[in-house]
This record gives C-alpha cells, sequence and structure tokens, in this order.
C-alpha cells in the first residue's frame, strides 16, 4: 500500500500517536510516516504518508500551509501557547484592531523569526525544548520564514482575544507570530487556539477524524489512501515515455523538452522541485539549467513494482 492519508487531528493528541495507531491498524509491516507534525496542543490537517510515499516526506512538508489561530493578548506564557506557564501579565485594554491591522502588514514576505524556546529546533545537536525544560538558557537563531498572507479575521474579544488566518512556507512557527504581534503591540501575547486548514492542495475538510482510527476497519481505512498522483498540483509536473522513466531509474538525467508537461504548480514551494511521472516511475526531480539545455535529475524515485 502506497499513498496519502489526510487526518484531522484533535487537541491534546499527539502527531506521533495518530502515525502510531494508523501503523497499528494497516498492519506493522507497513511504512508509515509524516509530513509534518502538529504541536499537542494544535488541530487539524496533518498528513500520514504511507509505503513508499514516505520518501515524499520533506515535499510534502516543503508545501506552503495555511492556519488559523486565536491570539490572547496582554499575557504572555514560557511555551508562547497556553500550554506553558504565565510569565507576564500586561492587560490589553489598550489595544485597539486597528492597532493589529497597521502592524500586519510587517509580516508578509520575508522576514526574520525566532523559533520559541519550546520547539523542535536543534540547538547543539539537541532539541531547544529539551534544554529549556532542564533550565539551560537557550538561544535559538533567527532564521528566515515567509508570510504569503495574514488577516485579521474576529474583532477583539472581552477577554482579550483574537483571531487570524495565516499562509506560511515551511518553518514558520505561529506560536512565534502571535508572539512577535504581542511585542509591536506592547502587551505581549500567546497562542491561545491553533488549527492547520490546509498544506499545498490538501485541504482539512477532505480530512478522516483521527478520533476514529481504533475504531475504523483496516478495510475501510485503506479506502482513505489517496495515490501519490494526488501531490502533483504541488509542483510542475511531467508525464514521460519508456526511455526517461529508464534513465531516472538509474539515476540518470532527463531533457525536459522530450517531456509532456501534465500541469503548472498551484502550490508551489520554495524549493523549485519538479514531479516526472509514468506508470512505471514517480520522480521528484531537482532543475538543471546548462545554459542550452534544461534538464532534470532524480532526487527521489518512486518506482511501481507492479506497472507490468
Amino acid at each position: 500500500m502506497t499513498g496519502l492519508l489526510l487526518l484531522n487531528k484533535p487537541t491534546e493528541m499527539r502527531s506521533t500517536k495518530c502515525v502510531e495507531l494508523v501503523r497499528n491498524k494497516l498492519g506493522r509491516k507497513t511504512k508509515v510516516g509524516h509530513g509534518g507534525t502538529l504541536d499537542s496542543t494544535a488541530s487539524g490537517l496533518l498528513i500520514i504518508l504511507i509505503g513508499a510515499a514516505t520518501r515524499l516526506s520533506n515535499f510534502v512538508m516543503d508545501m506552503p500551509k495555511s492556519y488559523e489561530t486565536v491570539a490572547c493578548l496582554g499575557v504572555e506564557t514560557s511555551t508562547d501557547d497556553a500550554s506553558g506557564e504565565i510569565i507576564r501579565r500586561n492587560g490589553c485594554k489598550n489595544i485597539k484592531e486597528k492597532d493589529i491591522d497597521l502592524a500586519l502588514p510587517s509580516f508578509l514576505g520575508w522576514r526574520m523569526q525566532a523559533p520559541p524556546d519550546i520547539s523542535a529546533v536543534h540547538v547543539d545537536g539537541r532539541r531547544a525544548h529539551e534544554l529549556a525544560r532542564e533550565g539551560h538558557d537557550v538561544h535559538i537563531e533567527k532564521k528566515p520564514v515567509f508570510f504569503a498572507f495574514s488577516s485579521r479575521t474576529s474583532e477583539i474579544s472581552d477577554d482579550c482575544k483574537v483571531s487570524f488566518r495565516i499562509n506560511c512556507r515551511k518553518g514558520t512557527y505561529i506560536r512565534s507570530f502571535v508572539r512577535d504581534m504581542g511585542q509591536i503591540l506592547g502587551c505581549g501575547a500567546h497562542v491561545s487556539e491553533l488549527k492547520r486548514l490546509s498544506c499545498g492542495p490538501f485541504e482539512l475538510d477532505n480530512a478522516l477524524d483521527a478520533a476514529l482510527l481504533e475504531e475504523i476497519s483496516k478495510e475501510d481505512l485503506a479506502k482513505k489512501v489517496i495515490p501519490l498522483e494526488s501531490v502533483c498540483p504541488a509542483a510542475a509536473s511531467y508525464l514521460c515515455g519508456e526511455e526517461e522513466a529508464e534513465r531516472l531509474i538509474s539515476g540518470q538525467h532527463i531533457s525536459l523538452h522530450r517531456l509532456k508537461r501534465e500541469n503548472f504548480a498551484r502550490y508551489s514551494s520554495t524549493s523549485g522541485n519538479m514531479i516526472v511521472r509514468s506508470e512505471k516511475i514517480f520522480s521528484i526531480c531537482k532543475f538543471k539549467d546548462h545554459g542550452k539545455s534544461y534538464d532534470l535529475l532524480p532526487a527521489v524515485n518512486i518506482i511501481n513494482d507492479r506497472s507490468n
């Protein structure tokens, strides 16, 4: 079995637990991975990769994502979300919606962002959250992240909460977005709720409730698995013939002009990867510009042994 499974992860369920439940249901010999985890305090779309599709992990994680988040203004926490200890209370009585709207444009495009101290980022070979919880001072370097869209979607409530819709690229922390917004406003803030709505062409509305994993049958779960071709809108994709397929399988480059374009990228990532496929192979390729020719070199090959 090879393909992708879209899950709607509830809060308090770990992403690794979802992977384990799917593996137990499909059989321990089945390879099961993910296309980017969610914090246990977050909910929403979790993409499970099955069989040879586990090799697409980096490709899926690089897809653009959209989130819905609720920020609690005036309260800062140790984790930048509601799971941490409160470290400062400032209130939000003086904050107006127009203050937020004026600050939002500064988050568009590329910007430098520091991940939360309690995060999976590696610092000196260890996870930042491990060091922080051991009492070490954690210094995480800022890194470039990209915001394609950010919008306030509610008024500020009586309990100082306000909602946002955010479209961003790989590596962006919504907890850091809310923390930084609080700093700009001068009141501090943390994430109260967070939900992933989409990842590339995949939408939360089409996902299976992860809470049903323990009771669904293996057969019914298998019917929810979607094919590799479902990722094609995430990159420019091309169809190839027998000769090109054999060259890709051998790890050799192929000429772009010999391929038939299938579609343009509608949810393109920053990696510039392309997809080349046939009945025999599904390949993630790197683009090579040689000046007079344009070639594609395979980075990940998934071979269909049943094509014959």
